[in-house]
């Protein structure tokens, strides 16, 4: 019977070896996997900031995987401009270039055009502000002639009026 004892010793041990092994293997796949998704995003952002820069445009890109490892989504983030006025064709371009440059698939773009404020707001009776829109200096026409526009707005102003001046005009 101490053979037996022995044997089934053995046999635990073996068993408890192949799951720590198993384990181990299963740990070092998975931070393989996740180093390898990192630098894919990494080379991906930074062939689109690339892609820009050629064209003098300075913007942030943040890439993610949603789906299976290959297809990638990335936000871009830029200063409003005119020439991204179409951005539907530069996507096109940009999934081109970056599955030239490291053969990922871009599969959506998000953009993403933050707005700097520029404008001063002016107290023009009690309790009343109002906005006015002033040009950014160093931006692109885009964004002034959108600003021009918003400070050609009508203003509105709200006073009181007397009871009997409301019930005569709404009698007409």
């Amino acid at each position: 019977m101490p053979v037996q004892t022995e044997m089934v010793a053995v046999w635990s041990a073996c068993g408890v070896t192949a799951g720590i092994l198993v384990v181990l293997i299963g740990f070092g796949w998975f931070k393989y996997k996740t180093r390898r998704n990192r630098r894919m995003l990494a080379r991906a952002s930074k062939a689109m900031i690339e892609y820009f820069r050629k064209t003098g445009v300075e913007v942030a890109v943040d890439c993610v995987t949603l789906q299976d490892n290959h297809r990638l989504t990335a936000f871009v983030e830029s200063e409003p401009m005119k020439q991204f006025r179409l951005s539907h064709i530069i996507e096109i371009a940009l999934q081109e270039h970056v599955h030239k440059t490291w053969g990922l698939k871009l599969d959506k773009v998000y953009w993403r055009f933050p707005i700097k404020v520029a404008a001063r707001t002016t107290t023009t009776a009690p309790g009343v502000q109002t906005t006015i829109a002033k040009k950014i200096e160093g931006a692109d026409d885009y964004i002034n002639e959108g600003l021009v526009n918003y400070r050609d707005l009508p203003k509105f102003e709200a006073t009181e009026i007397p009871w009997e001046k409301f019930e005569e005009v709404t009698k007409e």
